[in-house]
């Protein structure tokens, strides 16, 4: 797995980054049927401007110094790598590249280790964006105070957004909404995920948001990125304005995720976690609760999704999307800084009786693996969301309408269909005759029968010959040999039929034990199988670091004969069971045997994996001290074919 390419922000369009996490609980939903993906939530958000704070201040400015090699140098230098003035001298570029080279490669490490537990639905990727903000300064939080929260509760919000009143430090989360609609549309061979962000021309700014921390899906507290970015060694971006360059939280080079000693937050959705909410009885919900603000701005959008089990509804979580950026940054006439252009939410005046306005955004999105981020359009009016209420139920309404349409029209044309056929039956001579000759035919079978029967001689006749020949099967005089037509039995998988005698069909069992497997080297890097192994051509173990062994399952095909040049390990050894083409089923076994004896494992292990259409799953691990002998001999046994889970067992 590589950490993704992203470009820098458009200025038409809008801009939108989507994390990986997103990426994998979408084909999760996709193949199993357990799983739900949906999106559920969004948040306004605030960027804060590019520039280099005064002395003493305590603006919440971006600096992308700070990501760069330990951020300023003392003196009023800057860090190496960072070759231009503060502020940057071009926050797009920037912006961009440190969302790569430190988020999504942060988030890419947490993915790719060996602890990550993939059965939990809560990702990382929302307490890796907030920790960004922080590193870069945009973002800092404060203990909340029991006006804040109900007791009992752990949580931080931001610090107080009183930049009017001469305060430094502006609010980054805005607003806190739900999608209410979403929907799949299909248009010109694309299919697009239509995502409608709708803010109430009747709400404010969410007077408060609530933080909560949670420990990332790994037990390692500390990564220590190579000097590129996971899985992009050797390659150049296609945008040419971004390196591929990992960046670290500081000078010592690494990231930290101690959830005791860094940024781990992310919004809190729970509405009963909210005092204000919960001490008062005309507030239901977040919704209610932001009418209580008043005017606000933002530039971005927050996207969250809810992933949760079907037989299990209280196994849920909701994860960070992307954040959608409405513009790219821009430099501020006259200073050394820039800013991202904002949209503003003005909330009506009962006073003044000023109206409000609404904002109702669609997020069109299309799921590919180009470098093209996704677009999206703005609706913008000053209407109350009555109207788009309105517009929703004439949606629907139209829809059953049409569907009603086509329904009658349906049962129009079969109607059609049953009448002419009738038309065809009873006004044509042909037809006419056929029944006459037909009903003709059923009367005298039907005399012939009634002849049979028609007294009690008759049926004594016909019991005395049956009894005749009865006695004649008996003495021999009738043969009673029947020949069966033979070509109707065939030979499945495993089985071969024996027609050679007239009189006998004998089936046999044409797999005799064992069957040797093919078995090639495997670049599981690139995913590529390579050379195929055996006595003459053997796997040096100095390769694991990058290459493992390959073979493909199929129904009878048993043996898995490994061979390896040396017999220390210097990294682990990965066997991959391509179940692509044949699944497994239950009681299969896999029997693997090492042809050369291994005299040290060197602390190092052996994986078994297999599962490749969910993208490679561990199934089993053989460590120092599993071994019982230098030349293993180990059968993998499929106790669960639908949920595919095995037992290990070592035999030798």
């Amino acid at each position: 797995m590589a950490t993704p390419l992203i470009r820098i922000p458009q200025e038409q369009g809008g801009t939108m980054y989507a994390f990986s996490s997103a990426a994998r609980d979408l084909t999760r939903a996709y193949y199993n049927p357990d799983v739900v993906f949906e999106y559920s939530k969004f948040a306004l958000l605030d960027i804060p401007v590019v520039a280099e704070p005064t002395t003493g201040s305590t603006n919440n400015y971006i600096q992308f110094s700070n990501l760069y090699e330990g951020g300023p140098v003392s003196g009023g230098g800057v860090a190496p790598n960072y070759s231009d003035i503060l502020p940057d001298d071009n926050a797009n570029r920037h912006f961009a590249q440190t969302f790569q080279n430190y988020a999504l490669n942060l988030e890419n490490f947490i993915l790719s280790d060996d602890d990550f537990d993939e059965s939990i639905y809560a990702s990382d990727s929302e307490k890796i964006f907030f920790k960004w903000l922080n590193h870069i300064g945009a973002f800092r939080t404060k203990p909340a105070t029991s006006q804040e929260v109900i007791n009992g509760i752990s949580a931080v919000v931001e610090e107080d957004d009183s930049v009017q009143t001469g305060s430094e430090y502006s609010k980054v989360v805005k607003y806190l909404g739900n999608v209410d609609v979403s929907n799949d549309k299909n248009y010109a061979g694309d299919t697009y995920n239509e995502v409608f962000v709708n803010v109430p021309s009747y709400v404010g700014y969410t007077p408060t948001v609530l933080f909560k921390s949670s420990d990332y899906n790994t037990t390692d507290t500390l990564y220590q990125p190579t000097s590129e970015i996971n899985g992009r060694a050797g390659q150049t971006h296609p945008d040419a304005n971004i390196d591929l360059e990992s960046l670290a939280d500081n000078n010592d080079g690494t990231i930290n995720i101690d959830p005791n000693n860094t940024y781990n937050y992310g919004i809190d959705w729970e509405e009963s976690h909210y005092a204000k909410i919960a001490s008062d009885k005309k507030l239901n919900n977040l919704l209610d609760y932001s009418k209580r603000g008043g005017d606000f701005r933002f530039n971005a959008i927050a996207v969250y999704y809810d992933v949760y089990s079907k037989s299990n509804p209280f196994n849920r979580s909701t994860n960070l999307y992307g954040v959608i950026l409405l513009d790219n940054w821009k430099q501020d006439p006259g200073s050394t800084g820039w800013y991202m252009p904002e949209l503003s939410k003005y909330k009506p005046n009962e006073v003044t009786g000023l109206n409000g306005n609404a904002f109702a955004l669609k997020l069109n999105v299309k799921f590919n693996s180009s470098l093209d981020n996704v677009g999206i359009e703005k609706n913008i009016n000053d209407y109350s969301t009555f109207s788009m209420d309105i517009f929703f139920d004439s949606t629907s309404a139209l829809e059953n309408a049409a569907k009603v349409l086509a329904d009658a029209t349906h049962s129009h044309n079969k109607l059609n269909t049953r009448l002419d056929d009738l038309e065809n039956l009873f006004l044509t001579s042909v037809n006419t005759d056929n029944l006459t000759s037909k009903v003709s035919a059923l009367e005298a079978s039907i005399e012939d029968a009634s002849l049979n029967y028609k007294n009690a001689g008759s049926v004594l006749d016909m019991i005395s010959s049956t009894n005749k020949r009865l006695n004649q099967i008996i003495n021999g005089e009738i043969p009673t040999e029947v020949q069966y037509n033979t070509d109707v039995i065939g030979a499945g998988q495993g089985i071969s039929v024996d027609k050679t005698n007239n009189k006998k069909i004998k089936l046999h069992n044409s797999n005799y034990g064992y069957v040797l497997n093919e078995v090639h080297e495997y670049d599981y890097t690139s995913n590529i199988v390579l050379d195929k192994i055996d006595s003459s051509n053997q796997l040096n173990p100095d390769n694991f670091a990058y290459r493992g062994i390959w073979t493909r399952i199929k129904g009878y095909e048993n043996l898995v004969r490994i061979y390896l040049e040396q017999n220390t390990f210097s990294s682990n050894l990965n066997i991959y069971l391509d179940d692509s083409g044949t699944s497994f089923k239950l009681g299969q076994t896999i029997k693997l045997v090492f042809r050369t004896s291994i005299e040290n494992l060197d602390n190092k292990a052996i994986n078994i994996y297999t599962d490749k259409k969910n993208g490679w799953i561990l199934k089993g691990t053989i460590s120092t001290t599993d071994l019982l002998s230098n030349k293993p001999y180990v059968e993998l046994i499929c106790v669960d074919e639908i949920n595919k889970t095995f037992e290990l067992d070592i035999i030798r």
